[in-house]
């Protein structure tokens, strides 16, 4: 039982594996790694190899893996397989072994052009697999990167409760440190209210698996680390988080306001910046069901803020998360040339969306709500709570020493 439930999302992935290549008629999936070189390892087998191994998937719904002797006992156990194959000190003579009583007519390869999380198969490696099979196989090479992508991005029962968890965990915590925040901290103070709570809850960041500090935004609007920045009275604050659970993250971003003295709200500015970025998230989740495509999504957003006005969005809409904060595949994007073919993709139900269309204005305000959310069968359910309002933080100040000292170095 403990086997079922640790394996239970690859076993699922194997699932849809199987049923995307009995639906492009491809024979086997073949994934050749060493030292978990692959990206889709930790997806779709959840083990590894320290030396050169082989899991291969076939159309007829056999799994095989072949490794070391060494390697054996963890592949064995995950019970992912119906066959383990040992080798002694070629992999090449078991290889071809194996791939000639399949007898195959096509096999897909972790190769691409544009996605990199299919792009698991070094040239060198590709190079070695040809010659080894020269003798055994006379089909044909085809990329894996239009199924791997789905089995990435079309998250299955667990992991969309992997992610949910992740979510709620990251809600409790902003939740927290709102009540402990006070103008006169600094950006690294605010974040290291964040380090405490993830301590807390006995998770990590799941942006780089560490205990370690969110964005936090004063000025310089960049992908940074926290800096020394004190915050005043009068400052929006972006705050961008993430939170890991069982190999499955969170990303949640929030603004927040502090109140100058006698202040009860924002400004009115300030308040029609936010009443505009609510509502391009509003705009873009009604789009959102499956057959759309990820530019549609994302110039619902886009127009809103034209409509008003406002600047253009500088980046994409929204990503999707899973294993990663930018997971890959579709992408809520505008059709420029850096984004490639990941905004023309079609959303699907099961996978997992950020919607963020970020505000900055030339007067200084800037806003990056972000919300998380699933596709459904006929629309999108929110997997955050929403923010309807904007944050607003109480004036009375804290020098913050006994957080400081807290701090990394």
């Amino acid at each position: 039982m403990e086997v079922e439930k640790v394996y239970q999302v690859q076993k699922e992935k194997l699932n849809q594996a199987l049923e995307s290549l009995r639906e492009q008629n491809i024979d086997i999936w073949l994934i050749l790694t060493s030292e978990g070189s692959d990206p889709c390892i930790p997806l779709v087998t959840g083990v590894g190899t320290v030396g050169p191994g082989v899991f291969i998937v076939t159309k007829e719904g056999e799994k095989f893996a072949l490794c070391s002797s060494i390697d054996a006992q963890d592949i064995e156990e995950s019970e992912l397989f119906d066959e383990v194959y040992k080798h002694s000190g070629s992999l090449a003579v078991l290889l071809a072994e194996v791939v000639g009583k399949i007898n195959p007519n096509k096999i897909a390869l972790n190769i691409s052009k544009e996605e990199h999380l299919t792009d698991g198969l070094t040239a060198g490696r590709y190079r070695w697999l040809k010659k080894t099979l020269k003798d055994v196989f006379e089909g044909e090479y085809v990329s894996s990167e239009e199924f791997l992508t789905l089995i990435r991005s079309i998250k299955s029962k667990t992991e969309i409760e992997h992610i949910d968890k992740a979510v709620k965990i990251t809600e409790a915590i902003y939740k927290q440190v709102f009540t402990e925040m006070k103008a006169g901290m600094t950006e690294k103070e605010l974040g290291a209210l964040f380090v405490k709570e993830l301590e807390k809850h006995k998770v990590v960041n799941g942006v780089d698996r560490t205990l370690s500090m969110p964005i936090v935004l004063k000025e310089n609007i960049a992908h940074r680390g926290p800096g020394n920045a004190v915050v005043e009275e009068g400052d929006l604050v972006i705050f961008d988080f993430s939170v890991e659970v069982n190999g499955y993250v969170s990303d949640i971003a929030r603004t927040v306001y502090f109140l100058r003295e006698g202040e009860t709200e924002p400004p009115e500015e300030i308040q029609a910046a936010f009443s505009a970025v609510h509502e391009a998230i509003s705009k873009a989740a009604l789009m959102i069901k499956p057959g759309v495509k990820g530019h549609e999504v994302d110039s619902a957003a886009r127009n809103h803020y034209g409509s008003l006005g406002y600047p253009e969005i500088t980046h994409a809409t929204g990503h999707q998360i899973g294993r990663d904060v930018h997971d890959g595949g579709v992408l809520l994007g505008p059709r420029w040339k850096r984004y490639g073919n990941a905004p023309f993709g079609e959303l699907k139900e099961g996978m997992v969306f950020t919607i963020e269309p970020t505000l900055f204005l030339d007067n200084g305000i800037h806003f990056i709500v972000e919300e998380n959310v699933v596709v459904t069968s006929d629309g999108v359910k929110y997997l955050t709570e929403r923010q309807d309002e904007i944050i607003c933080i109480q004036t009375t100040k804290k020098e913050g020493k006994e957080i400081l000292e807290k701090i990394p170095d």
